[in-house]
């Protein structure tokens, strides 16, 4: 019997590997798409990272998943370098903003995007899941737009378990996210451009 189960875990490791201390990367790079009239008024991002795990101390503002691994035991996953998503993702609206024509400015309208959840859970298989807030207020405080941005999405591992699905749309799914925020956000563009 201990010989069986030890063949078991054996042949389980190429399956799902080692997974401890992982990170994937969040690579977004915006393509350029002029549409922002000359006049409109500067833009000031932030981004909070209010998912409750973070919140409450449980998991660091760079935790983004977990893979699990051969018997199901959790592994948390970071960003690269461990930069806090919010960072990551106040980077990369800004980068969509000025790509599409929009002047940044720390005196301008106030873009304040809320992550209320950004989390991934993969076996040999997995999903990732996002809610993001998104409002535009004018140098006033007056709110010009709110909205939201979420989905569910499902991530097919490879041969080697998850890992391998995660690196690859993982990148893919993040870039369609800061699309939503801002490029594919119609009714934010007008506003942007008012």
């Amino acid at each position: 019997m201990i010989k069986r189960v030890f063949i078991v875990m054996l042949l389980s490791t190429p399956i799902y590997g080692c997974v401890a201390g992982q990170s994937v990367g969040i690579d977004y790079d915006a393509d350029p798409m002029v549409v922002a009239p000359s006049d409109s008024t500067p833009v000031q991002v932030t981004v909070t990272d209010q998912r409750p795990f973070v919140e409450s101390g449980d998991k660091p503002p760079y935790y983004v998943g977990k893979y699990r691994a051969g018997f199901g035991n959790p592994w948390d996953v970071t960003t690269e370098d461990r930069k806090p998503l919010a960072d990551i993702m106040a980077a990369d609206v800004s980068e969509e903003l000025e790509a599409l024509g929009f002047t940044l400015s720390e005196a301008g309208r106030g873009l304040a995007i809320t992550i209320n959840d950004w989390n991934f859970d993969g076996w040999q298989n997995g999903h990732l899941w996002y809610d993001i807030e998104i409002v535009l207020s004018d140098t006033d405080g007056a709110q010009l737009y709110s909205g939201n941005v979420k989905d569910d999405v499902g991530i097919t591992g490879t041969l080697g378990g998850i890992k391998g699905g995660v690196e690859r749309d993982i990148p893919i799914i993040y870039r369609d996210a800061i699309q939503k925020i801002v490029r594919k956000n119609s009714e934010l563009i007008t506003a942007l451009s008012q």
